[in-house]
């Protein structure tokens, strides 16, 4: 499981962070590949019609300007039902599953309000009733906000295909890593992580790319109903803090405010 940032490294997950050397044991953590290439020939783009996507969809998009979600993820949840499409492996085997799916419910009960997803682009579009991708090599971008302290429980995604967050505003807390604006992490499809906001919460974008396998939503990493307790405690004791901004990028100008306010770490009485 992912206990740390250096755990995810080596299991596959990559972490970088602004200002430091993006190399591990001498050896970089990303690699630079270059995908099929096709020929330079007038006959391809006149039947493309000029450039196209080898992940398919229709082209160029744009996207301009997008208000925050109104919905918080998990307002308005099945609670009787919303894990019936998660993996909860061993945990049911050590304690039941009607134990395990009640301390489900009551986990995403109080979690709710506390991060809002906003759609930004999705390649190919996506099912009006379901929302699932339409397109199974296109890519998606999202937008995620989380309220201070707001806990992410530890958790996979074995079918939403790999996926970089990349901290835009606020910070966020993984480990023992603090990572602020700038700072990202990567996840090969179905990698577990878990990570939770700082005390101004974490604005982050969400880009993935294809999908994984079919069937399971995701994959539950807490290992124990006392683990599973500890989110729900957090929670409870943050929820008061969460308060959506109303525009992305709004978190970064709350911690402008609160700076000036209080003065940048390290400033004197001389200097205000």
């Amino acid at each position: 499981m992912l206990d740390s940032p250096y755990e995810a490294t080596r299991q596959g997950g990559r972490l970088f962070a602004p200002g430091r050397s993006p190399t591990i044991r001498g050896k970089l953590w990303g690699r630079v590949t270059q995908g099929p290439r096709l020929a330079d020939s007038e006959d391809t783009v006149h039947e493309r019609k000029g450039y196209f996507s080898l992940r398919g969809g229709e082209g160029f998009e744009l996207f301009e300007n997008p208000s925050m979600s109104p919905r918080s993820a998990w307002s308005g949840a099945d609670l009787d039902h919303v894990s019936d499409r998660w993996d909860l492996g061993a945990l049911v085997e050590k304690h039941g599953e009607a134990p395990v799916r009640e301390k489900i419910r009551e986990m995403i009960k109080s979690l709710e309000g506390g991060m809002v997803v906003t759609g930004l682009f999705c390649q190919g579009g996506r099912d009006p009733e379901t929302l699932h991708q339409l397109n199974p090599n296109g890519m998606n971008l999202s937008h995620v906000w989380i309220g201070p302290h707001f806990p992410v429980f530890r958790h996979g995604h074995p079918s939403a295909g790999d996926c970089l967050y990349y901290v835009v505003a606020g910070e966020l807390v993984m480990g023992k890593r603090r990572l602020g604006p700038g700072s990202g992490f990567f996840l090969p499809n179905g990698h577990p992580y878990k990570y939770s906001g700082g005390p101004e919460g974490c604005e982050l974008l969400e880009i993935r790319a294809g999908m994984g396998q079919s069937g399971v939503g995701m994959t539950l990493g807490e290992q124990s109903l006392d683990a599973i307790q500890r989110v729900i405690d957090q929670a409870n004791a943050h929820r008061a803090e969460w308060k959506p901004p109303k525009r992305i990028g709004d978190t970064a100008l709350r911690q402008q405010k609160e700076l000036s306010r209080n003065g940048a770490p390290g400033q004197n009485e001389t200097d205000k």
